[in-house]
């Protein structure tokens, strides 16, 4: 039974509705009537972001709408989230991030954003958008914000008009400085009739080639690679090939992740058109721990997935899926194959090093960056950004004492049956050494909760 939190521990804000794009696959309800309307003030962003620093909320992705067309509103959110502590990133389209407004951006602290670019071809880019010229702003965008030394990410949701471009679209975007593309699944936007439902209808083999395409790019040409839709992880059946796609999960379930809407609307995922209260009106843990609850623990978990050992970390794939395609989101995925379908499992401590460090009784120090909270019986860790993960008390608590101690320590201090937990603590880079570096193989998990308590004995 997954451990059930107290408080999301990232938020995604909507500062504003209002967008310069109008894309066939968008989330938003009101895409069908409007270019949206509604915009936070200056006010209720105050309130709102102080409501999720008392929570304890570790991590805030800023975004719409287009955070971008509201700038100023944009620049006082960066600024109240560092005053509360909290670290933050932007999702944009980027095509009004201007030089001047990237390195505004960069003086206020923000270091990565998530762009969207659906291919690399600008007729097939700018017809999925619904706008003409939006490739061309789009690769500006990103030339601004990597000339300014921000992290950037793209985002390329696939459907049968583009998945064939993955390849050729990650090449290109690693040409231009790019840190990673995701290779998102489609989510059918159930409020809408105008998108035809046969180009969200992939077969499992478009879709295995459009993440193979992806691999292929990641080898090539360092992109790091993944998803912000779960697959389900029997779809994927070789978890050692596509380690990539396995971390996501679905956050929302997992109880890490809320959606707040420009009028303060809260839903647990950016897909639902349900809403829970509003955080103007409500505290976020009464919403949280009370109308939000059926999301979290299992309860939307399908019939079929019962007795797999990933069941809490693939969450039974994606519950939008299964409400779009089946009717119900405690239906199958529509890419679910079922447990006896793993070809090859997934290891998580998937190097030697730490096993070495280990054996040498090398001396672990806990970095400052580190932020932690205290839940009933037992602990949240964030790593950075919105990589958090739970642990024991008596672990944590002997890893607070040499955070603020700034005294290393060894295996032999922490206690030798906690080797293997040591072992995920340095994997999930918990944990350092003097000289230590994010390894090629674990890279690719800093930034997702992974989480070590997830995976089944035997993974």
């Amino acid at each position: 039974m997954p451990h059930l939190l107290s408080a999301p521990t990232t938020v995604n804000l909507e500062l504003t509705e209002i967008c310069n794009v109008k894309c066939d696959h968008c989330y938003n309800y009101w895409r069908d009537e409007s270019m949206g309307e509604i915009s936070l003030d200056g006010e209720r962003l105050e309130r709102v972001i102080d409501n999720l620093a008392k929570a304890g909320v570790f991590h805030v992705i800023l975004s719409g709408g287009e955070p971008m067309a509201k700038f100023p509103l944009l620049l006082q959110a960066v600024e109240r989230l560092n005053s509360h502590g909290m670290s933050l990133s932007v999702n944009s389209n980027v095509m009004l991030l201007t030089p001047e407004r990237a390195s505004q951006l960069v003086e206020r602290g923000v270091d990565h954003i998530l762009t969207s670019l659906p291919s690399l071809d600008p007729a097939t880019n700018d017809r999925i958008m619904n706008k003409v010229g939006a490739f061309e702003k789009i690769v500006t965008g990103i030339t601004n914000a990597v000339d300014a030394g921000i992290r950037i990410s793209v985002n390329m949701v696939i459907t049968k008009k583009n998945y064939q471009d993955v390849y050729k679209t990650a090449k290109f975007v690693a040409n231009l400085g790019a840190q990673r593309i995701f290779i998102t699944r489609s989510v059918p936007p159930i409020y809408t009739e105008t998108v035809s439902d046969d180009e969200y209808d992939m077969t499992p083999e478009e879709v295995r080639s459009a993440l193979d395409s992806a691999i292929q790019a990641r080898d090539e040409f360092g992109i790091m690679i993944g998803t912000l839709v779960s697959y389900p992880l029997c779809f994927l059946s070789d978890l050692e090939k596509y380690k990539d796609f396995v971390g996501r999960g679905c956050p929302a379930q997992r109880g890490d992740r809320m959606s707040i809407n420009a009028n303060g609307a809260v839903h647990a995922c950016v897909h639902e058109e349900d809403g829970y209260g509003n955080i103007l009106e409500n505290d976020i843990r009464d919403i949280y721990q009370n109308s939000m609850r059926k999301w979290h623990g299992g309860n939307l978990h399908y019939d079929g997935c019962e007795g797999c050992e990933y069941i809490d970390v693939c969450e039974s794939g994606c519950r939008m899926n299964a409400l779009g395609r089946e009717g119900a989101m405690n239906l199958k995925d529509p890419l679910y194959q079922g447990p006896t379908h793993f070809k090859r499992h997934f290891k998580f401590d998937q190097n030697d090093d730490s096993i070495t460090l280990i054996e040498e009784n090398q001396a672990f120090t806990v970095p400052s960056r580190l932020r932690f909270r205290k839940e009933n019986d037992f602990y949240l860790v964030n790593i950075r950004w919105g990589n958090s993960i739970t642990l024991d008390n008596e672990t944590t608590e002997f890893l607070i004492a040499h955070q603020e101690s700034g005294e290393a320590f060894t295996l032999n201090d922490l206690g030798e049956t906690k080797a293997k937990i040591l072992r995920n603590l340095y994997f999930k880079d918990v944990i350092e050494t003097k000289d230590s570096q994010p390894t090629d193989s674990n890279k690719a998990f800093l930034g997702l909760s992974l989480n070590p308590d997830a995976l089944k004995t035997g993974t």
